[in-house]
């Protein structure tokens, strides 16, 4: 039963970092939805209203800075895109690996290393996403192969 509890605690601890590294890129839009939804309550709007105003800016912030990376051709300034997105990535890296790190460590120390090593991991993976020569898929084309045709007339001279 105990083995069960550690390797369920295990998986779950593990989902958690996944999640957090696959979320990271959405980090900035976050910041920006919560920050606009304090801002709409603390001007007298509803809930309803806020929600909906947090809604469409964290929307309008990811496609606004989607579209820039995609129109731009300057390495440099798809450079500065990516470090808009990974440094709210790497500040959240940090606190959820602190977090998790705290369940299970007891020194202080391999804490905060645990989750300065996060931060840097989760900081270069939304970067990574966002800054990638060929887009945040990372898809890149694949070998030019030869002909079938143009191999066999030079197989034959």
């Amino acid at each position: 039963m105990i083995a069960l509890g550690l390797a369920l605690n295990l998986a779950g601890l593990g989902l958690l970092f996944w999640l957090t590294v696959a979320l990271a890129i959405y980090a900035l839009p976050l910041f920006v939805a919560v920050n606009a939804a304090v801002m709409a309550l603390d001007r007298g709007s509803g809930i309803t209203s806020a929600l909906t105003i947090a809604i469409v800016s964290a929307a309008l912030t990811l496609a606004i800075i989607q579209f820039a990376h995609s129109v731009t051709r300057l390495v440099i300034v798809r450079g500065a895109i990516g470090a808009v997105f990974a440094i709210p990535a790497g500040i959240a890296g940090y606190h959820v690996t602190l977090a998790l790190s705290q369940m299970s460590v007891t020194s202080p120390f391999w804490c905060e290393a645990f989750a300065c090593v996060g931060a840097t991991f989760i900081a270069g993976k939304a970067w990574m996403q966002i800054a990638a020569p060929n887009g945040p898929s990372g898809s890149q084309p694949g070998p030019v192969l030869p002909q079938a045709g143009l191999a066999d007339e030079r197989r034959e001279e």
